[in-house]
C-alpha cells in the first residue's frame, strides 16, 4: 500500500523496566490507521539523550512523520526537545512566548531553569490547541508529546486533521478452522493481489485453533475482489 508512513518513538525507562505500562502506541497507531497513515517502526528507547537522537536519526528520513512521547517535563531526565535538536542538526533557540508562558501560567522564576526551558530548536513550530495549558511543538516532520495518555490523547485529537490522507479500506474474514488448513487458497489470493495486504491471525481457546484475516488496501473495490476470490477459494461462496 502507498500510504503515508509514520515512526513512533517512545522515551521512558519506565516503560522499559516495566514500571509503567505504555498506553500511547495503542492510541496513536489506531488513530493515524484511520486517518489514513500507516505506523512503520515503534522504537522504546531510556531517557538518554543519545538513544533518542540515534532512534530520530533512524526515523526521520524514512518516515513522512514521527512522534515522540515522554521526556518533556521539568526534570533532569526529560531530555528529547535537545535531543531532537541534536538530532535534526538545529540549534537550540530562546522562545520569548515560551518563557512568558512558564512566567505567567506556571510562575517559574526567571534563572537558569527558565532558560533551558524556553529553549526550542530552530525552526520549531508551537502550537496552541484549544483550552491547551502548553503548545505542542513540531520541529519538521517530528511532533513531540508528552507522556501522560490522557494529555497525548487531548494534544492529537486537536492536530489530528492535518494528518488525513486518503482512506485506508479493511475487510476481516472469521473462520472455524486452523491455518494450515487455509494457507493454500490464502497464498494464491495474496499473489493475485499485490496490492492488498493481507493477515492472518490464529486464535486458540478450549484446545481449538481458529483463525481470522485482514485485508487492507486504499482501493475499496481492489479490496472487496481479494475477499470474493478468498471465499470462493475457501468454499464460502
Amino acid at each position: 500500500m502507498n500510504v503515508p508512513r509514520a515512526a513512533l518513538v517512545i522515551i521512558g525507562q519506565e516503560l522499559l523496566s516495566g514500571k509503567v505500562k505504555d498506553e500511547n502506541v495503542g492510541y496513536l497507531t489506531e488513530q493515524l490507521w484511520a486517518l489514513g497513515v500507516e505506523v512503520k517502526r515503534v522504537l522504546f528507547v531510556p531517557d538518554d539523550s543519545q538513544d533518542i537522537v540515534e532512534a530520530l536519526r533512524w526515523v526521520v528520513d524514512r518516515h513522512d512523520y514521527v512522534f515522540t512521547t515522554g521526556g518533556m517535563g521539568p526534570t533532569h531526565d526529560d531530555v528529547t526537545v535537545a535531543a531532537v535538536s541534536e538530532a535534526l542538526g538545529r540549534p537550540m533557540v530562546h522562545s520569548p512566548s515560551l518563557e512568558s508562558l512558564l512566567e505567567r501560567l506556571y510562575g517559574v522564576p526567571a534563572g537558569p531553569e527558565r532558560t533551558r526551558l524556553c529553549h526550542i530548536p530552530e525552526g520549531a513550530e508551537l502550537v496552541y490547541p484549544e483550552d491547551a495549558r502548553f503548545p505542542q511543538l513540531i520541529v519538521g516532520n517530528v511532533f513531540l508529546f508528552p507522556g501522560v495518555p490522557s494529555i497525548v490523547r487531548k494534544k492529537f485529537s486537536a492536530i489530528a486533521e492535518r494528518f488525513r490522507a486518503e482512506p485506508i479500506y479493511s475487510e476481516r474474514l472469521d473462520l472455524d478452522r486452523s491455518e494450515m488448513e487455509i494457507v493454500m487458497p490464502l497464498n494464491a489470493v495474496v499473489e493475485s493481489f499485490a496490492d492488498v495486504r493481507f493477515g492472518s491471525y490464529p486464535q486458540y481457546s478450549e484446545g481449538k485453533e481458529t483463525v481470522y484475516l485482514t485485508l487492507d488496501g486504499t482501493q475499496q473495490e481492489r479490496v472487496q475482489d481479494a475477499l470474493k476470490l478468498l471465499k470462493k477459494l475457501l468454499g464460502l461462496a
